[in-house]
């Protein structure tokens, strides 16, 4: 799993002094949760469900390239994420969706994101 991040904006007052990330982790994580699904596991059996309908996620995992538009407090674009995650197609559905497995790695690239040389 890979993420890519242009530039993360910061906010500045009428001075110019450096008033810290417009995007904080915190924020950024409840939509990245909101905008990729995310398939659940089964309880008995090996393998996942779909996260929306329930059907048994039986496609391969491809690669698969994920845009996700985070914004600030105050409801404007901050950034654009590029996730490059592991992904299957729902056969009754058709919904993408990430494994359970690759789940914690979209808040750690995330964080890791925000954190780069550059970041806050």
């Amino acid at each position: 799993m890979a993420g890519g991040i242009e530039q993360l904006p910061r906010w500045r007052c009428a001075q110019g002094h450096d008033g810290g990330p417009v995007l904080t982790a915190e924020h950024g994580r409840d939509q990245v949760a909101a905008s990729i699904a995310v398939a659940r596991p089964r309880r008995l059996r090996s393998g996942e469900l779909c996260g929306a309908c329930g059907a048994a996620l039986t496609m391969p995992t491809r690669r698969t390239v994920w845009p996700v538009t985070l914004t600030g407090a105050d409801g404007r674009v901050a950034v654009t994420l590029t996730y490059d995650v592991p992904a299957t197609r729902c056969p009754d559905c058709g919904r993408n969706q990430v494994p359970t497995r690759s789940a914690d790695d979209l808040v750690a690239v995330l964080d890791d994101l925000l954190r780069a040389p550059g970041g806050p």
